[in-house]
């Protein structure tokens, strides 16, 4: 059996962190060790939470126990939202370890750190992830615009920004696989109904336009980078990084869609049935907004049967001139 180690945030209510990421690898066959980063009552999204931090002591002892006294062998590491630099640091240390030990260890690292300008991480963050990936640790990253370019320093506006981007995680952050989860309508294209997923492998680029669904759901880039984790594995015959990792990205972004659209049907008519106020057919999900955030809570359990897909993928894969 695969096994994966899991370092992401976990909420008691709703779907988020590892609450979006074990139980779809775990439907795949995965047997997932999950390190809780943050233990929260539920996502910030609702406007207020409590909970509590997972601390760098605990976190060391964790991972000692796992990797030095217990020596548990892993396929893959997993990692998403950890909320200051001294975790990533202790984190680091240890895959670094791990991949001494085993170079065939996949390390996936999605740098949780902000979307769409705002930034809800301590800082301190960004410059503890370049220095985790220039240790060439790293196999793949997940980030999305605002965090390649968070870590890149590059302010991605067009198609030569991108480029430049893209090319600095290569060559200066030493990261084999790059996919740019989402790229804002209007830098690939003009029509602000789609926004864009990107794969590069030794600056070979190509890309994804994905139609957007009006609402705001969280967790999505949980799912999908374990969602991408279980598809690189399942496509190990394909030689090919490029072709590997296209496909792969394929057949996330199918189950993605089928996942959303779900997930947004099921909500409306949870509204329509609670005899919501209002034009329940164009509710949206908002941030800070628990009245509408509870409808768009993604449907994991619901779309267990779409994590099995396997074919080649409904979207279309575009080059990047």
């Amino acid at each position: 059996m695969k096994r994966v180690l899991s370092i992401q945030s976990h909420v008691v209510h709703g779907y988020v962190g590892g609450k979006s990421a074990i139980f779809p690898l775990q439907s795949q066959g995965w047997d997932v060790d999950y390190i809780n980063s943050v233990h929260f009552s539920n996502h910030t999204g609702y406007g207020s939470f409590v909970g509590n931090k997972l601390t760098t002591m605990d976190l060391n002892l964790i991972l000692d126990q796992l990797i030095n006294k217990m020596q548990i062998k892993y396929n893959a590491i997993l990692s998403g939202y950890i909320p200051n630099s001294d975790l990533i640091s202790c984190l680091g240390s240890y895959i670094k370890e791990l991949k001494t030990r085993d170079p065939e260890i996949f390390y996936l690292l999605d740098p949780v750190m902000g979307d769409n300008d705002y930034l809800y991480v301590d800082k301190s963050c960004i410059e503890e992830y370049k220095k985790l990936m220039i240790e060439k640790i790293v196999n793949l990253i997940t980030p999305n615009q605002f965090e390649v370019e968070l870590i890149t320093g590059i302010k991605i506006i067009d198609k030569t920004t991108l480029k430049e981007a893209i090319s600095k995680l290569h060559k200066e952050f030493n990261i084999p696989l790059v996919v740019i989860s989402s790229i804002k309508s209007g830098i690939l294209n003009n029509d602000d109904s789609f926004i864009s997923c990107i794969l590069s492998v030794n600056n070979e680029i190509k890309y994804y336009n994905i139609p957007i669904i009006n609402s705001y759901f969280t967790g999505v880039g949980d799912l999908f980078s374990a969602l991408l984790l279980d598809k690189w594995f399942l496509n190990s015959n394909i030689t090919d990084n490029l072709q590997r990792l296209s496909k792969s990205i394929n057949q996330v972004l199918t189950i993605m869609n089928k996942t959303l659209n779900l997930t947004h049907k099921m909500g409306l008519e949870l509204a329509s049935k609670e005899g919501l106020n209002g034009d329940v057919k164009n509710l949206q999900g908002k941030i800070n907004d628990g009245k509408t955030m509870k409808y768009f809570e993604l449907k994991v359990i619901q779309s267990k049967e779409f994590f099995s897909y396997s074919d080649d993928g409904e979207f279309e894969e575009l080059s990047l001139d």
